[in-house]
């Protein structure tokens, strides 16, 4: 059974999965007095210009923003309102005011992907379940950055989330709560006789590459031979962040190459700076998704790593945050990226080169202990 994640909170890890290297991109706009465009112009402008691909102009020609966010077809695209952009900008500071969950998006609403001890767990969340609605705004109607925004709000306030569980529905009164956000649980484990040093991510937030980096120090001065990297349940984070725990392992190589419609095709390299060359083994499942994909494949596809675990979720696009005149933001999707070997991922994910999956109904993490098995095989 997989220990409970810890550190983990709603709205920087929800800014993962969505939100792979957001930056801010209206440096290029006008400063003298003209006349100021309308919020619909403003949004077909930044879609012509910015956007991963061409859009049609059949898109474009629809009246109104959300009537062009729906038919663009795109989950990571989204409108997000003044008060929504405003929530969304606090989200990147060590500790907030959330529900304290990880989610991911699908069909019906947002997945529960884990549920740590916290505000969500007093009120009945689940692991599995679905919010399907947020204070009666159905999930699947929202994007993710504005449902995002929505479940987040001053402590001591309450949210209300519609929840399916099963063929059954809830409703849940969620008291928001001050929540940390979600940087490295570290653990030194004795396997076959030796120290194995556990690092569990459970987002690429800001500042998680030079936590890492204190703890593989630690743990390697308690004698680890070596490294499980778990990013089970990691949805994703900020692209930098992805790039920088890679170059950890990496002293040399590509971690990711970005293309867009509409900027120039960009390849990161590892730094230079790695923190150690001890064995490792890379832990994933079907809920790692985007910056946690970035590094399992650049790991893997530069020789470094073994993956252990299962096929993961999937999600190979990069979005930018870009401020409208009103107040409010466009969270847009500018580029797609591909793996160190040219692989892209969207809707496939990376395959681990050894399957192993954790059963809940057990006291054991066969899964972990799979990886742990990886490390202390002899090698020829």
């Amino acid at each position: 059974m997989r220990r409970p994640l810890v550190l983990l909170a709603l709205g920087l890890v929800l800014a993962g999965p969505f939100a792979l290297g957001y930056r801010l991109s209206r440096g290029d706009r006008a400063t003298a007095p003209v006349v100021m465009p309308s919020v619909v112009d403003e949004v077909r402008a930044a879609l012509a210009g910015q956007y991963y691909r061409p859009v049609p102009a059949s898109v474009l020609g629809h009246a109104t923003v959300p009537a062009i966010i729906t038919a663009l077809g795109d989950p990571y695209t989204a409108y997000l309102a003044p008060p929504d952009y405003e929530q969304l900008r606090r989200q990147t500071e060590a500790h907030y005011s959330g529900i304290g969950a990880s989610l991911l998006p699908e069909p019906r609403g947002l997945v529960v992907v884990s549920v740590p001890p916290g505000p969500a767990v007093a009120a009945g969340l689940r692991t599995g379940d679905t919010i399907v609605s947020i204070d009666g705004v159905p999930s699947a109607s929202l994007g993710p950055a504005a449902a995002r925004a929505r479940i987040v709000g001053p402590t001591g306030t309450h949210v209300r989330l519609r929840v399916l569980r099963g063929r059954r529905r809830y409703d849940l009164d969620v008291r928001r709560g001050l929540v940390p956000a979600p940087l490295v649980d570290a653990t030194l484990l004795s396997y076959a006789g030796r120290s194995w040093g556990s690092l569990r991510l459970g987002a690429f937030g800001s500042g998680v590459s030079s936590a890492l980096r204190k703890q593989i120090a630690v743990l390697r001065h308690q004698g680890a031979s070596g490294f499980v990297l778990d990013l089970r349940e990691n949805p994703g984070g900020l692209l930098d962040q992805a790039v920088a725990v890679s170059s950890l392992f990496l002293d040399h190589g590509i971690v990711v190459s970005l293309s867009g419609a509409h900027s120039p095709h960009q390849v990161y390299r590892a730094s230079g700076r790695i923190a150690t060359r001890l064995p490792l083994v890379v832990l994933v499942d079907r809920d790692s998704a985007s910056s946690a994909e970035i590094v399992a494949a650049a790991l893997n596809d530069n020789q470094r790593a073994t993956l252990v675990g299962e096929r993961t979720f999937g999600k190979a696009l990069v979005q930018a945050l870009d401020p409208l005149d009103n107040g409010a933001a466009l969270e847009i999707s500018v580029a797609r990226y591909t793996t160190p070997s040219g692989r892209n991922i969207s809707g496939v994910g990376v395959v681990p080169r050894i399957h192993a999956v954790d059963d809940p109904r057990t006291t054991h993490d066969e899964a972990l202990e799979a990886a742990l098995g990886v490390l202390a095989r002899p090698t020829s």
